[in-house]
């Protein structure tokens, strides 16, 4: 299977917004912070966690110093190699590219409504994170609902698919969750994680 290739953010925003706009009728607008049905949780998905600047990611430098995305990408383009070292960032300063706090957010936004899962990879070994090493060590994602498994860490960071937001109850969904994600025996719940959000 080809891998998803990151696009440029630009491109990134306006993915999401053209998928958001053919699921996003009044009713969606109206009801977007309590989302209910299918299409009303995807649009949510993607307009509030489908990309960096939805989610509020920054860059920190290591003396603490904020910087946009914008500045701080301009800032490596012109300096290079001088750049100051910096990080992402959420805006609740966890680390931006570990997927577990990319599950509490989620969490955080859908409270009542989400449980954190993750697996170490060798307890996986048949998921797709583990064969092709896309995480090394294992893997964590939010499951809304019981139902929808939303992880923006596999767009955002590890650039290995377009698609953010899968149904449990939905054939091509559920098999391709099975691929990447290994069978749901194989996942453990994140109470740890559950309990910082």
């Amino acid at each position: 299977m080809a891998r998803f290739r990151c696009p440029p953010r630009k491109a990134l925003r306006r993915v999401a917004l053209i998928r958001t706009e053919g699921l996003a009728s009044q009713k969606v607008r109206r009801s977007i912070m309590t989302p209910v049905t299918k299409q009303e949780l995807w649009a949510y998905v993607e307009e509030q966690f489908g990309s960096d600047e939805a989610l509020g990611i920054f860059y920190r430098g290591v003396n603490g110093e904020a910087y946009s995305l914008e500045d701080g990408e301009s800032m490596n383009a012109q300096l290079g190699d001088r750049c100051p070292d910096m990080y992402s960032v959420f805006p609740d300063d966890t680390s931006a590219v570990t997927c577990t706090n990319y599950a509490v957010q989620v969490a955080r936004k859908l409270k009542g409504r989400t449980q954190i899962f993750g697996f170490a990879n060798d307890d996986n070994p048949t998921s797709r994170v583990a064969r092709e090493e896309i995480h090394p060590g294992g893997h964590d994602f939010a499951l809304v609902d019981g139902r929808y498994l939303v992880d923006p860490w596999i767009r955002l960071v590890a650039c290995e698919m377009q698609q953010i937001c899968f149904d449990l109850q939905e054939a091509t969904d559920a098999s391709l969750v099975r691929d990447i994600y290994g069978p749901r025996e194989c996942w453990r719940r994140m109470e740890a994680a559950e309990a910082t959000a």
